[in-house]
């Protein structure tokens, strides 16, 4: 958001940058390379003593929740489904939408505050947190389907008799934690699904993918 009414917090880091950045003869992968080495983009969102208070100066990461278009791929991902919208191919993410035309028919896309581009500015897009957003993680009918879909991530998991529950739960958190699970949550996870017991495996599967997503660490950037 370059303009005079809005100055660098940081000019001088913003003049070296456009230095690098001219030296690399405009090599925006350069840039993002020089952006991303630096101590200070790889600064835990976890606060100290120290910068605990701070929220302005960037002495550690501010987590922040995923953008719309970002979170709803996420969560095909996760649940191995696909969003369909109106006259683009199938397959279609919601990060290649070409404009803003798609808010309205994706209730999704509405609530978590992808803007519809009426202005330049940044402060358009709304990177609040709302009720409405738990609640449609929670128990909206779009989400629910895609759950329970007979072709979808917890039906494929509990359908596979090869592979053993721990080796499935650690693909599961590769795949939307992008970590492998801690002892205890594969514990109480292998729990979960004796206590349904055989019949019901693909019901215990559907509850622990619905979990994950509606965890911190899954709807926030940190």
């Amino acid at each position: 958001d370059m303009r005079e009414t809005n100055p660098p917090s940081n000019p001088e880091l913003l003049d070296a940058l456009a230095k690098d950045f001219i030296a690399s003869n405009f090599n925006l992968k350069q840039l993002i390379r020089t952006i991303s080495r630096s101590s200070v983009y790889q600064l835990s969102s976890i606060p100290n003593q120290y910068n605990a208070n701070d929220k302005q100066y960037y002495s550690r990461y501010y987590a922040k929740r995923h953008q719309a278009e970002v979170l709803l791929d996420a969560v095909n991902v996760v649940l191995k489904s696909e969003s369909k919208f109106a006259g683009l191919p199938s397959g279609t993410r919601a990060v290649q939408l070409p404009d803003d035309s798609f808010n309205s028919s994706s209730y999704f896309l509405s609530v978590f505050g992808r803007p519809d581009s009426n202005s330049s500015c940044e402060c358009e897009r709304s990177q609040d947190v709302s009720l409405a957003q738990c609640l449609h993680l929670l128990n909206s009918k779009e989400i629910q389907e895609r759950l329970t879909a007979e072709n979808g991530r917890p039906a494929l998991m509990a359908g596979d008799k090869n592979s053993p529950d721990e080796k499935k739960l650690k693909q599961l958190y590769l795949i939307a934690f992008s970590r492998e699970p801690s002892t205890n949550e594969v514990q109480f996870a292998q729990a979960y699904i004796a206590k349904k017991g055989p019949d019901q495996k693909k019901t215990a599967y559907e509850d622990i993918v619905w979990a994950i997503l509606n965890t911190k660490e899954f709807l926030f950037n940190h």
